[in-house]
């Protein structure tokens, strides 16, 4: 008996059949007769690239009853053939194979091998693998009660729940990302939330799938996992060229990004064309092998050209790029290996090579988060900082308009001023002039109303010269108000028996008052030198002007006061002066001192 048959009835759960097994991997399909004549060597190679491979396996019976187990030559075969042959023909040179029937024998990826009491046999056993590259080969046999625990146990891993944890950290991202895109129409989101949903859906159904041979699974391994990896980094190349601005900010960068997007959605066109309409196991894994090393050159020309530039912002992106490359070049590592890193369990979830991609994928939204923070946040400040600027311009805008109008209301009042000092002026004055005329030809005769005239013609010219220097904009200063308050009362009192004093400040700082402002405030001095001229009785009046924080007038007087009767001769000017400085936000007061003392205070 050879000494690599194996004893059905001694299996109590499953054993590997590494180096039990012979292998033979022609490069085209043969005839079952054919394949006892195989040339079946060992060792069995870990992973293999023919499209049908052939396994020898040599089983007896040591009992005394019918011992069944199963067969299973590892993941992503799509089909299994058996031939048996007793171990006896084999010795006499007869190498016929019968055909087992498949509808018998096949479940799920597993094959049911028999054997009657104190039989020996030779199992040829055909296996078509799934269209990849490289699919691994781990023959087994399992015992036939503990079969359901089997198929349970493949797919519990530790590492499908961090799978779960990852996929909902991006399901999250995708809603986000997403409600962002509505809410802003930023097109950066939008490729992002898909790039997200194609990676989450990748190790998602990476881990769901993972040894549930079924038809989907066999799809997925075989196309489908390739195509949303690469559809993935497509939309992701996309969110770059947007989020950076490549266009406007890095012309190199947004060339090259274009150029490998273009070349990216190319290649994955030509894969899915000739994964689906051609036989080839090749072709479509030479697209493979080349737009995952066009992703990576990518990848590692971006960390250069980022690492070049002092912009924080690429450099959030760049670090998320070192930490994905580093975990995935672990991952990949682990996979070509397969070889455990920590310990020898295979089943530890530090031994799990998606671990480490799904590390690299964590670690990369985190810094994309972070980069998006230092976007949001920069974001902010430019805006804040345009809508200061807007704020500015229109302020400036409005100062502008508003000296506009202040210097078209300026060049009215002057030319108001212009013509009432031509036009009126000169009328006033030729009529004052023609009454003194008159009277002076008139020596020995005196008509009243020739007196009025006069009276009337210089009081009139008095009033009109105040107005018009009221509406002059050249004079909106305290220097021009306190002048002309100073020569006014002078020349007020100089025909009267009042005795005036005027004392100002030696310095008169370069205070504007406006024209409104002098006028009442002038007005109401005038009314109050009025007031003392008829009904004070003074021998002297002094003016005090002092000029601060506020413009303070003292006119005082050392006649009888102020007393009720005397109030009701002149209470309407008293009134009428009060209301000229409220007016204009100032303040009135009346003190009884040896005279009067009438204080105007105006906030300067």
């Amino acid at each position: 008996m050879d000494t690599n048959s194996i004893d059905l009835s001694k299996i109590q759960f499953s054993i590997l059949l590494r180096d039990r097994v012979f292998f033979a991997g022609p490069d085209s399909v043969i005839g079952n007769n054919v394949i006892p004549y195989l040339k079946f060597n060992r060792p069995l190679p870990s992973k293999t690239t023919a499209k049908n491979v052939y396994i020898k396996l040599a089983l007896y019976n040591s009992s005394d009853s019918v011992q069944e187990a199963y067969f299973s030559p590892g993941l992503y075969f799509t089909s299994i053939q058996i031939f048996k042959s007793s171990v006896d023909e084999l010795q006499k040179g007869v190498t016929h194979a019968e055909k087992i029937k498949e509808d018998e024998n096949i479940s799920a990826g597993f094959v049911l091998l028999s054997l009657k009491p104190k039989e020996s046999a030779v199992f040829f056993l055909d296996v078509s693998q799934l269209k990849a590259g490289v699919i691994s080969i781990s023959p087994q046999i399992i015992n036939k009660n503990f079969i359901n625990y089997f198929r349970t146990n493949l797919s519990n891993r530790p590492i499908n729940r961090v799978t779960y944890v990852v996929s909902g950290i991006l399901l999250m991202m995708i809603f986000y990302s997403l409600g962002v895109y509505f809410q802003d129409s930023k097109s950066e989101f939008l490729y992002y939330s898909i790039y997200a949903f194609f990676i989450g859906l990748l190790i998602f159904l990476k881990s769901y799938l993972y040894n549930n041979i079924t038809l989907v699974n066999y799809y997925f391994e075989g196309c489908v996992d390739f195509i949303l990896q690469g559809g993935g980094f497509v939309f992701y190349i996309g969110f770059f060229r947007t989020f950076l601005q490549t266009a406007k900010e890095h012309p190199l960068l947004e060339k090259v990004f274009r150029t490998c997007q273009w070349i990216t959605i190319g290649l994955l066109i030509i894969f899915s064309i000739t994964w689906f309409f051609t036989s080839s196991f090749f072709i479509p894994d030479a697209i493979e092998n080349v737009t995952k090393l066009l992703l990576i050159a990518l990848s590692i020309f971006f960390i250069v050209y980022g690492l070049s530039k002092k912009d924080k912002l690429i450099n959030y992106l760049v670090t998320g790029q070192i930490m994905l490359i580093i975990f995935s070049i672990i991952s990949f590592v682990m996979v070509i290996t397969e070889m455990p890193i920590f310990n020898k369990d295979r089943k530890s979830l530090f031994n799990a090579s998606m671990l480490y991609y799904e590390i690299g994928v964590v670690f990369e939204l985190t810094f994309f988060l972070a980069a998006l923070a230092y976007k949001n946040k920069k974001d902010i400040s430019e805006r804040a900082k345009e809508s200061e600027r807007l704020k500015l311009d229109n302020e400036r805008k409005e100062f502008d308009k508003q000296i506009a109008v202040l210097e078209a209301q300026n060049n009215e009042r002057n030319r108001i001023s212009a013509d009432m000092h031509d036009e009126l002026g000169s009328g006033v004055t030729a009529i004052r002039l023609m009454s003194e005329i008159v009277k002076s030809k008139m020596k020995n005769q005196s008509l009243p109303e020739i007196e009025k005239i006069s009276y009337s013609a210089n009081e009139l010219l008095d009033k009109m010269n105040a107005i018009i220097w009221t509406m002059i904009s050249s004079n909106d200063s305290a220097e021009s108000l306190i002048t002309y308050i100073r020569a006014y009362a002078v020349d007020f009192f100089e025909s009267t028996l009042i005795d005036c004093h005027v004392n100002m400040p030696s310095y008169i700082p370069a205070t504007e008052i406006n024209g409104e402002k002098r006028r009442n405030i002038f007005l109401s001095v005038k009314e109050a030198l009025n007031n003392v001229l008829k009904h004070a009785h003074a021998s002297n009046v002094t003016i005090n002007i002092t000029i601060d924080k506020n413009l303070v007038i003292e006119i005082c007087d050392d006649g009888k006061g102020i007393d009720t009767d005397n109030l009701r001769k002149f209470g309407n000017g008293i009134n009428n002066m009060k209301k000229r400085i409220e007016s204009i936000d100032g303040e009135m007061s009346i003190q009884n001192d040896n005279g009067t003392k009438l204080i105007f205070i105006l906030k300067m």
